[in-house]
């Protein structure tokens, strides 16, 4: 059964008109529980669960090993305990794998702003709040050079050790990810029926919503993905609805069309009511969300002139 949420406060809860909360929290809730990658717990047949060692290459094992020993926080073990031939020295992780840094005369050049070539860290919130104050003591800027791609929950920012390697420490807060975000624009007049083709989707930005015709009637579709409220926008050529944060993909009647075992039970983009004026025209109130979890024929609202008709 689809549910109802109101906002009696009329509060504005979203950005008006913008890709993203106005207010992004600058730390995650409280929690020890570490967060599933992308929402989606570890496969149980999965083959690698664990490494046990990471090698970084660097030029100043002494520089090297206070940056990764003070400001990332790792346990020195000491140095030179491998057969590794060259100078190095290993560092242990809190999970017990280890970092080795392994000196070399020079290594290549890592480009900056290359966000495909990093490595991640992947840890609780109290932990990634515990890493922010680490860092801000320690004088470095904590920003997330991919802002633009994170979606509602997830943090992440992005470290450089001194010789260029990248790193993003990131994690999830699954309450602020899935959290109900109504738009507070009131009820949005959208104008005649007879102004809308069947198939047409408007956008109307002032309140995140999405205004579609279909055969059966018009729905009111909300921006917010059910993912990890990302804001959507419609890609006409593929008839669809696209996030542009993890790629997840509605159709017309906000049913999603993307990997099932990407986003396995993903639920239906959530609706705001549709009614009409005594003038015939639609009404759309967007301080009241409908979830569901899937589109059925009922969900959508016909026009006065069409339901008399049909009667």
């Amino acid at each position: 059964m689809p549910r109802r949420s109101r906002n009696p406060s009329g509060r504005d809860d979203a950005s008006i008109g913008s890709r993203r909360l106005p207010v992004k929290e600058a730390l995650p809730n409280p929690s020890d529980e570490l967060p599933f990658f992308y929402g989606c717990e570890p496969s149980p047949d999965a083959l690698v669960e664990h490494f046990s060692h990471f090698v970084v290459a660097v030029t100043d094992l002494d520089r090297s090993e206070a940056w990764y020993r003070d400001v990332v926080g790792l346990d020195l073990l000491g140095r030179d305990l491998t057969a590794e031939p060259k100078p190095h020295s290993v560092l242990e992780m809190n999970t017990g794998q280890l970092v080795i840094l392994v000196e070399h005369e020079s290594i290549d050049e890592v480009r900056r702003s290359s966000h495909g070539v990093h490595h991640g860290f992947a840890l609780t919130q109290n932990q990634y709040r515990r890493a922010v104050e680490r860092l801000t003591a320690s004088g470095i800027e904590v920003v997330a050079e991919r802002e633009e791609f994170i979606a509602r929950g997830q943090y992440s920012i992005d470290v450089y050790d001194p010789d260029g390697h990248h790193y993003q420490i990131e994690t999830m807060d699954e309450v602020q990810a899935h959290e109900l975000i109504l738009p507070g624009a009131g009820v949005i007049a959208c104008g005649s029926p007879d102004l809308y083709e069947v198939g047409e989707v408007k956008l109307f930005r002032e309140a995140n919503f999405f205004l579609v015709r279909l055969s059966e009637g018009f729905l009111a579709l909300s921006r917010w993905c059910t993912h990890m409220n990302g804001l959507l926008i419609y890609q006409k050529e593929h008839w669809r609805f696209w996030c542009g944060m993890h790629t997840a993909t509605y159709d017309r009647r906000g049913d999603p069309t993307c990997s099932t075992t990407r986003f396995p039970d993903l639920p239906a983009l959530r609706l705001h009511p549709i009614s009409f004026s005594p003038e015939g025209h639609i009404l759309v109130n967007t301080d009241e969300v409908i979830e569901r979890t899937a589109f059925e024929p009922g969900q959508a609202a016909q026009p006065p002139a069409a339901v008399s008709a049909a009667e």
